[in-house]
């Protein structure tokens, strides 16, 4: 049985699936939509139980479909792994690039340019195998200028910690996401600021305005006048 990416993402449920050829493997990048009723996003912590924050719309609608495609993929090679993106030894973002399933805009996330059906909503997970799988893509990263990215600059503008410069996070250990995550207070609504701000998916700004406006309120009220242009 041949492996290729539309016969994964068809047989599985992926919205989104590329294939990246490395050191005579293939990297298959798996992305699935966040939605209003499917927040791969949703997250819990800062209680007693979760000393940091666990990103629970991942565990409850990503991991589920990810187990029963790895299950189906050890059976031809039980050397087939999941690898993780919380260390610095995997760029997944990067690896979607390669695969050719979107750009990487100024805030750094991929946007979907496959008819911009997915835009900034697609996340993802990369499951490293030895099958010989057809690669989606050149295999070429650049952050460089990109026609499906507006060149507005707004998620530069708004990053309250000014991290962003040229599709780079030039900290990730200053960003306030990223420091978030090791934060117990009680109902933190985590910045994500350059995400909202990106004008590439309006449908999303307005689904979370009002999770935008609280964030503004908290991080940069003196943007607020920006923001309600």
């Amino acid at each position: 049985m041949k492996w290729d990416a539309d016969k994964i993402k068809r047989d599985f449920g992926f919205d989104a699936v590329g294939v990246v050829r490395q050191e005579n493997k293939s990297i298959i990048v798996l992305g699935l939509e966040t939605e209003p009723d499917k927040n791969l996003d949703e997250f819990i912590g800062g209680d007693k139980k979760y000393a940091t924050w666990c990103f629970s719309g991942f565990k409850k609608y990503f991991s589920p479909i990810v187990d029963k495609f790895l299950t189906e993929l050890e059976k031809i090679d039980k050397d087939a792994e999941p690898l993780e993106g919380y260390d610095k030894s995997v760029n997944i973002k990067a690896l979607a690039v390669k695969a050719e399933i979107g750009i990487q805009g100024r805030n750094t996330l991929v946007i979907n340019n496959i008819n911009n059906k997915f835009q900034s909503r697609l996340r993802f997970r990369v499951v490293k195998t030895n099958l010989d799988i057809e690669p989606t893509g050149k295999g070429y990263y650049s952050k460089e200028k990109d026609v499906h990215c507006d060149e507005c600059r707004l998620c530069e503008l708004v990053c309250p910690v000014e991290l962003l410069k040229d599709y780079k996070l030039i900290d990730s250990e200053l960003c306030l996401a990223h420091k978030q995550l090791t934060n117990r207070k009680p109902n933190l609504v985590r910045c994500n600021l350059c995400w909202i701000a990106c004008s590439k998916d309006q449908y999303w700004a307005k689904y979370k305005q009002s999770e935008r406006d609280t964030i503004i309120k908290m991080m940069l009220p003196e943007h607020e006048n920006m923001y309600n242009q």
